[in-house]
């Protein structure tokens, strides 16, 4: 079938078409998925994942065949779509970062699994990184609410500052590096002694 056959199939959901899809873009979803997933099963899951994604992006009218042929626009929305879910399973993991202006509720929503010294600890990260973030310009702390604390998606975030994908990925970037200078500033530097 040829990729334009194969493209209004897929478009008009035909069951030959899916088929096809499926199995001539097996090795393009595993190649993507083999670079972020070691887990067969999440494995597994993540394919079916990124071939129901790449459906939905392209009836959302996505895919331009002006621009690439459909394999390339295919194994850009897959890298895009893993890397996007890599992002958000690391950032479920780190420590929460809570906004400026919510100190006091935070004291109150402690953990009760903590012991004193965790909760010192998380006080003082917390503290650091608060401080920190006041040292930073408002658009870049904006983004990294916007990113961090929010867990928006690049292309939401690209929507709400009406700029592009591109720019948020850079100015992320930049803010991020910031931080890490505010960050740094606030640590206790330690003097070599020979």
């Amino acid at each position: 079938m040829e990729e334009a056959d194969l493209v209004a199939g897929l478009l008009a959901r035909r069951d030959d078409a899916v088929r096809i899809y499926s199995e001539r873009y097996r090795s393009l979803f595993h190649h993507c998925i083999g670079q972020f997933e070691s887990d067969p099963n999440t494995r597994e899951d993540l394919y079916l994942d990124l071939v129901w994604y790449a459906l939905e992006r392209l009836t959302q009218g996505s895919y331009n065949p002006e621009k690439g042929s459909f394999g390339t626009w295919l194994y850009r929305v897959s890298w895009c779509r893993c890397v996007d879910r890599k992002r958000q399973l690391g950032a479920s993991r780190q420590l929460p970062v809570q906004p400026l202006n919510v100190e006091e509720a935070a004291r109150d929503h402690r953990d009760p699994a903590c012991g004193p010294g965790d909760q010192v600890g998380r006080d003082e990260i917390g503290r650091i990184v608060r401080a920190a973030l006041v040292k930073l310009d408002p658009e870049d702390r904006a983004l990294l609410e916007l990113r961090v604390i929010e867990g928006r998606i690049l292309p939401d975030i690209a929507t709400e500052l009406s700029i592009t994908i591109e720019q948020v990925k850079y100015r992320l970037k930049r803010a991020s590096q910031n931080l890490r200078r505010a960050l740094l500033d606030h640590l206790p530097r330690t003097e070599s002694v020979e």
